[in-house]
């Protein structure tokens, strides 16, 4: 084992997310150890540390869980998560967006890898939308940890986590959202076996339905969301605390049947911000409690 581990940082990889990955809580068990053979080096060394397929309608935290193990492990989001959207790469025209177009060049994989320095977590969101042909790289990424650019040259990718994230059976959660969650993911676990490749679903160390959130966990996300933003308003003067029917209203306007989750953020910036812009404009005091007030927010002081 590397002496450069940090052992009590990589024990705490389950608090971290316990923290902040609402209303998934069975997921955390199976991703972590995972991870953590990765870091201690337990991994296969001619392979990618630690393969996940994320199944799951859209706006629950497939992508968010990504982005928090790739904060905690790596730090720099931005440098080490290299993000795909699959929906960019449904012909086969679209592997010299991937790869390249000629001897000179490494495309869009090439660039990335180079950001993150090799290291770091490569997420291909909506992998049922890829072409076939790119499904083929996608198998030589999890089975030999490495990808041939146009340019010639191989990239290693065994210092990375591969994370594939797909909305299969999204539609059809919505007839199971009183079911129990075995069977849910049986029935996700069936679909995705009858539209992806045998030999795709084969080379994941761990496959995870995440199932769609309940009022309770929409409140918590709207909570954190909200904290988050209170506290960036705090940094340029404006001292606000959220009042009665914030939450509400939040849980109202941020979620969506079909998005879940995914335009929380946007609503409580745009909600926050509107009722310190009219009292802004109003001459109003900008301290106070904010309260729902006729569908919006507004400051009491």
């Amino acid at each position: 084992m590397s002496t450069t581990v940090d052992l009590a940082h990589i024990q705490g990889l389950s608090g971290f997310l316990e923290e902040r990955i609402i209303g998934q809580g069975h997921v955390i068990p199976r991703v972590v150890p995972i991870v953590q053979n990765g870091e201690l080096g337990l991994s296969d060394p001619g392979r990618p540390k630690g393969t996940f397929l994320f199944l799951g309608p859209t706006g629950v935290g497939k992508t968010e869980t990504t982005l928090l193990l790739t904060e905690y492990i790596f730090g720099d989001v931005q440098k080490h998560c290299i993000r795909l959207d699959m929906s960019e790469y449904q012909n086969q025209e679209s592997l010299q967006l991937l790869l390249g177009q000629n001897e000179t060049s490494r495309g869009n994989i090439g660039r990335f890898y180079d950001r993150a320095e090799g290291r770091g977590f490569l997420l291909f969101d909506e992998i049922e939308k890829a072409h076939p042909r790119v499904l083929d790289i996608f198998l030589q990424v999890l089975d030999a940890g490495r990808i041939t650019v146009a340019s010639g040259e191989t990239l290693n990718l065994c210092n990375f986590y591969i994370v594939a994230t797909s909305n299969i059976g999204a539609d059809a959660l919505m007839e199971l959202k009183n079911s129990p969650m075995a069977t849910v993911e049986r029935f996700i676990e069936d679909l995705a076996a009858a539209e992806l490749r045998p030999e795709v679903l084969a080379r994941f160390n761990v496959r995870c339905v995440f199932q769609k959130l309940g009022y309770d966990s929409q409140k918590r996300i709207a909570t954190i969301m909200l904290n988050k933003e209170l506290k960036l308003l705090r940094t340029k003067g404006y001292d606000l605390k959220a009042g009665e029917g914030v939450l509400e209203i939040m849980v109202a306007n941020g979620v969506e049947p079909r998005l879940g989750v995914r335009r929380m953020r946007t609503t409580v910036e745009t909600f926050c911000r509107e009722a310190l812009r009219n009292a802004l404009l109003a001459g109003q005091k900008t301290n106070g409690t904010l309260v729902a007030q006729h569908g919006r927010l507004v400051i009491h002081s």
